[in-house]
């Protein structure tokens, strides 16, 4: 198994759900939960505030240097709730998720060097504990060798909604046509990217998450597994 732990991998476009339903399997097994979206979304925020002149024309080698500086400041711990990502002491979270960090997310990870050094972080963190691993390329590049792998998809408006949804309740002033917009760019970016593109993992299991609740997704998930 890539990393040495034991892996069950969900992939899927944002909005799918994986991350919700990764977190409840998760507990549900008293395993790590390994978010690559997490980190990368550090790593954009961490580029937006430190070195935003790297994204007005993002070179990857150029950037990768940067955030590799910049980790003895970064310190990731793996729970049953996900990544803890802190930066020089702070607790990263809401920032994660912030509207301008999702509009620059898909640039910083199209990047090759980048995806590379996440990567790394990523099966280290696994060594010494099993982990559920979501994100766009966890069952095809990062844990290929895993044994169970997922990959939920949902109608571009029913994964719009969702995020709407989310971003509504944090009192976030966005409309549901902008998350829409948002939603189809960023399967655009994320399908078309040179370095792994999204895609389905070779030997997935498929589930569409457009008319089934969370808990309906868990249990097809661990009637399969079980």
């Amino acid at each position: 198994m890539s990393g040495g732990g034991t892996v069950i991998t969900i992939d899927g476009p944002a909005g799918s759900g994986k991350t919700t339903v990764a977190r409840m399997l998760a507990r549900r097994l008293g395993w790590g939960l390994l978010e690559s979206g997490s980190l990368y979304r550090a790593f954009t925020w961490i580029l937006l505030r430190e070195a935003p002149r790297l994204l007005e024309s993002p070179e990857e080698t150029a950037v990768a240097n940067f955030l590799r500086g910049i980790l003895p400041d970064l310190r990731c711990e793996l729970g049953e709730e996900g990544l803890r990502i802190y930066f020089r002491g702070r607790r990263l979270s809401e920032e994660l998720r912030a509207p301008e960090t999702e509009a620059r997310v898909s640039e910083v990870a199209a990047l090759g060097a980048v995806r590379r050094l996440v990567n790394e972080i990523l099966r280290g963190l696994v060594r010494e504990r099993d982990a559920v691993a979501e994100g766009r390329d966890m069952g095809s590049v990062v844990f290929p060798e895993a044994r169970y792998k997922f990959y939920l998809t949902a109608s571009p408006e029913v994964r719009a909604r969702r995020r709407y949804l989310e971003w509504k309740a944090k009192g976030l002033e966005v409309s549901e046509k902008e998350v829409l917009e948002g939603i189809k760019a960023r399967d655009h970016k994320d399908s078309s990217r040179r370095e792994a593109p999204l895609s389905i993992p070779e030997g997935a299991v498929v589930i569409d998450t457009s008319e089934l609740s969370p808990e309906e997704v868990l249990r097809r998930v661990l009637a399969y597994i079980e």
